[in-house]
């Protein structure tokens, strides 16, 4: 595993584009008992002044994004424009990112402690499931790449884009090859209601060998991708946690809002009316001196 990064030199960075307060809430609320560091959203003038405030009392930095709306893609592919241009614009700020999604993404730790090594983490959703088992993913290789690679990428697991952490410069990099592959030319044709071509990238990308600096990390080790994951292969704790079959705790829960009973699971332990002002202090395992 790799060794703890201290707080001030992490980033949560994400997307909560024409999202509610009730959308976001779990996300935010969940991180912050867990996590004092930097966070990111990407929001919309559009969206209410009661979401922003909301945001900034738990200190997350809205991040507006209006030119979304007139870009020919979705925003699950156009998020990692702006993405580029803040790391960017902070050279050397910060050490590890996590880019993750923002409406299904639940924490039970601290989401850099204890990663494992690598310079990019990239996560595995359920085992046994491949590309081609999955008419979404399978949509989102042909439309970019066509049906000679999906058929060459078809038996591979699928590997989400959901959350993908590293360093800042491995991001960058990242982000760069993706969007490489995401010309307008190509996405126009889809429209802005298509969403999800991010993950098709993601997976060619990968499977290609064209991220040599990146790791590819089973479920359930340090993210628990629970979408496909069967409901007996899923432990529910009494104080709201979610486990894998095998009792680990990992940090970060993606796609649990896939399954109703977990949703409600969730959302039990985060009730709106239990909602307080986030005040920053140091996890336990967090030195003051580490404190922002």
């Amino acid at each position: 595993m790799s060794q703890n990064p201290n707080q001030s030199d992490t980033l949560v960075l994400g997307t909560a584009f024409d999202y509610t307060i009730d959308q976001v809430r779990v996300f935010v609320e969940s991180l912050r008992r867990h996590y004092t560091g930097d966070v990111m959203l990407l929001v919309s003038s559009r969206d209410s002044a009661e979401m922003v405030s909301y945001l900034s009392g738990y200190q997350v930095t809205p991040v507006f994004f209006d030119s979304a709306y007139w870009m020919v893609a979705h925003i699950s592919v156009s998020r990692y424009i702006r993405y580029a241009e803040l790391l960017r614009a902070l050279p050397g700020r910060y050490s590890r990112v996590l880019l993750t999604d923002v409406v299904d993404v639940f924490f039970q730790g601290h989401p850099f402690n204890n990663a494992p090594d690598g310079d990019l983490l990239c996560y595995l959703e359920v085992a046994g499931r491949s590309i081609g088992d999955c008419s979404l993913n399978s949509a989102w290789v042909r439309d970019i790449f066509g049906e000679r690679e999906f058929q060459k990428l078809r038996n591979h697991g699928i590997i989400c884009s959901g959350t993908t952490l590293g360093s800042t410069d491995a991001i960058l990099d990242y982000i760069d090859r993706l969007l490489y592959y995401a010309p307008p030319k190509v996405l126009a044709p889809l429209g802005q209601s298509r969403r999800g071509h991010d993950q098709g990238i993601h997976n060619y990308l990968l499977r290609n060998g064209l991220l040599p600096f990146a790791r590819i990390i089973p479920n359930g080790v340090h993210v628990f991708t629970v979408g496909s994951v069967a409901e007996q292969h899923i432990i529910l704790s009494a104080d709201g946690q979610i486990l894998t079959q095998e009792g680990v705790l990992c940090p970060i829960v993606h796609q649990y809002t896939y399954k109703e009973y977990l949703t409600r699971h969730v959302r039990a332990a985060f009730p709106p009316a239990l909602r307080t002002k986030f005040t920053p202090k140091a996890p336990d395992d967090c030195p003051a001196g580490q404190q922002r």
